[in-house]
């Protein structure tokens, strides 16, 4: 079972129109932490192995099961029953007889019958398997108690005058059942497939309550939940590739990777501004750290405190055209202006210095060692088959042995000719 977190894109659509708004740049490392504070704001993926079996998804409440068993109990404790089978509670005469004990169960304190009751054995696994499932039957049945008197017989026969039956919703007034067993057996036999399907691969809101899921499931979503949480880089390839669809610029600066409303466009040396923009922009370049609050005390007018609309909106119009950055900490960053396209900047150069001019000397290589002509196969026997009686002589080693070869072969002019 493999659980992984993805982020929802309607969250990631939040974010970005909350931008939009703010004009602010973000990191992409704090859009992860802002998206993993809250449950709705990301998705459960689960996918499991083909080496185990499926796991089951209800089509109602998208709650996912690792058995049948444990789908069966939540369908029956969840509100999805109530749209395939109906209930009602009517009343009934109580059961005729000589009564002496009654049992009760021990922890809820309900009462399940007299032991020599008819529908005793069904009572008592009926309040077993609804309410201490988790309990050995056996445990469950020890902790049963028997009680003795008119006013425990009494306490019970009154419970028996109104009785619950079943049957499944639309069908006709013989469908009705008291016996909540055979209801269960229907919808196990019957229904499952309807509310149930088998899957291996399924994606589910973050929020889901934890009865909607099995206690192996959730395990495993509360260790990727915490590992999420402890590096929330990993969700950032898939952030960047949701701001993409939502048109939003991501750029990378001093090594980490930031968000906003445009890219930096740096505005050339030569640029024209209006005045207020022209006047925010000299400010920033003789403040290169500053604040959003300090921006305001250096560029407005002596006795304003607070900026009017007009300088927001010029701004905001920096800020959404990347001439200006600002931050989510209020800290507000220029890009370096850069010369106009067609002009060289003018680099001012360095004196001469005694190293400088003197000049690098060069390597000396050294000399390779001359390549050994390895003499090929046919080399040999050409240069043997044309040599003197003499020389033939004075042949050693391999040469000796293809001399041979080729006297035998009658390759050799010299010896065929004495022949």
């Amino acid at each position: 079972m493999r659980v992984s977190i993805t982020p929802a894109a309607e969250a990631v659509h939040l974010v970005v129109k909350e931008i939009h708004h703010v004009a602010r740049v973000y990191s992409l490392f704090d859009v992860a932490q802002i998206l993993l504070a809250g449950r709705e704001r990301y998705h459960l993926q689960f996918a499991v192995s083909d080496k185990v079996g499926p796991i089951l998804k209800s089509k109602l409440d998208s709650s996912m099961w690792l058995t049948k068993e444990e789908a069966i109990a939540h369908f029956w404790h969840s509100p999805a029953s109530k749209d395939l089978y109906e209930s009602e509670e009517i009343e009934t005469d109580p059961p005729a007889g000589n009564f002496q004990v009654v049992a009760r169960c021990g922890m809820s304190g309900e009462w399940l019958g007299p032991p020599n009751f008819h529908a005793y054995q069904t009572t008592l696994r009926r309040v077993h398997r609804e309410q201490f499932s988790n309990m050995p039957f056996e445990v469950y049945a020890s902790r049963v108690r028997t009680e003795r008197g008119e006013e425990a017989v009494n306490a019970w026969l009154e419970t028996m005058k109104k009785r619950v039956r079943w049957r499944l919703k639309g069908a006709g007034d013989e469908a009705w059942s008291f016996d909540r067993g055979e209801i269960e057996r229907d919808f196990a036999t019957k229904r499952f497939s309807e509310v149930f399907e088998e899957v291996r691969s399924a994606e589910i809101s973050g929020n889901i309550p934890a009865r909607d899921l099995s206690p192996g499931l959730l395990a495993c979503v509360r260790i990727a939940s915490s590992h999420a949480r402890k590096h929330p880089a990993i969700l950032i390839p898939t952030i960047c590739r949701l701001l993409e669809n939502e048109h939003l610029s991501v750029f990378k600066r001093e090594g980490k990777l930031f968000t906003g409303p445009a890219r930096p466009h740096p505005l050339t040396t030569d640029a024209i501004l209006a005045e207020r923009p022209s006047a925010m922009v000299e400010w920033l370049e003789a403040n290169p750290t500053a604040k959003l609050a300090d921006l305001w005390k250096g560029v407005l007018p002596e006795g304003t405190t607070e900026p009017g609309k007009e300088w927001l909106a010029d701004l905001f119009w920096l800020l959404t055209q990347g001439h200006v950055l600002l931050f989510a900490d209020d800290s507000l960053v220029l890009p370096r202006r850069r010369a106009p396209q067609g002009t060289k900047p003018a680099t001012a150069k360095a004196p001469a210095t005694k190293a400088a001019k003197k000049k690098k000397k060069k390597r000396k290589r050294k000399p390779r060692a001359p390549k050994v002509a390895v003499p090929t196969h046919a080399k040999v026997i050409r240069t043997i088959s044309r040599m003197s009686p003499g020389r033939l002589r004075g042949l050693r080693g391999p040469d000796l042995l293809w001399r041979r070869r080729l006297v035998k072969r009658g390759k050799i002019a010299s010896v065929v000719e004495e022949e």
